[in-house]
């Protein structure tokens, strides 16, 4: 039987890319989003790499939709990966015009990781499967117009942390991702050269190493950087 990978924000970028590079080494893909039209697309990729795979679509800041996706990927006999790319963006200064929005994104990126995680850690614990957080640099900076935002992933950072010590030595693996620019349909490109920057070829087949490395040993973090400056003048 195939192994198993649930990967939220599959329609496109990141989650795209880790789904084929599974698939082209035979995994069945679940494939989370959003746009049921990108993610037929993203499954008939999957397909086409040598894989299988299925869809379904949900709010990740719903927590009625949370619950019904996490019961739709139990349904499946197994669980060997849970690879967490859906995150919502938000930009601007702080400020009491922002509440509603701050809520928005609070639900959406950190109770909507922590909530998911623990639905579907029984499962991951009986395969000792592997959990992969994608966050970046502003888990561990403070960016100008960013408060939220990197508030948000300082917490999923340490909700990380602190779950691979509880759940290692159930044999459950870990792993913060932390990318610099990738080109991907996200990144604003202004100013900016898409062939300098992070492949998704680069970043997924990382992503597919620290999951199929031996249970001995867990890659729990890690950084990647585009290798020349993406910057143009």
């Amino acid at each position: 039987m195939p192994k198993t990978a649930l990967i939220t924000g599959a329609s496109s970028g990141i989650g795209r890319g880790t789904a084929i590079k599974l698939a082209s080494q035979g995994w069945h893909i679940l494939a989370h989003g959003r746009q049921s039209g990108a993610l037929h697309e993203t499954v008939d990729l999957v397909k086409e790499a040598g894989g299988t795979g299925e869809f379904v679509t949900a709010e990740m800041g719903d927590m009625d939709e949370l619950s019904r996706l996490a019961k739709w990927v139990l349904d499946h006999r197994q669980l060997d990966a849970f690879i967490h790319c859906a995150a919502k963006f938000t930009y601007g200064e702080i400020s009491t015009d922002r509440f509603e929005d701050w809520d928005i994104s609070i639900n959406q990126v950190l109770r909507g990781t922590m909530r998911l995680t623990a639905y579907l850690l029984p499962a991951l614990k009986e395969a000792e499967g592997a959990i992969v957080y994608i966050c970046g640099p502003t888990s561990w900076l403070g960016w100008k117009n960013h408060g939220i935002h990197c508030a948000l992933r300082h917490a999923q950072v340490g909700f990380a942390k602190a779950l691979f010590e509880e759940v290692r030595e159930d044999g459950v693996r870990v792993t913060l991702v932390h990318p610099g620019f990738v080109n991907t349909p996200a990144v604003n490109d202004k100013g900016k050269n898409r062939d300098l920057m992070i492949q998704l070829e680069d970043i997924a087949s990382m992503i597919a190493t620290s999951i199929a490395l031996p249970n001995t040993t867990c890659v729990t973090e890690f950084t990647l950087r585009p290798q020349r400056s993406p910057y143009v003048s």
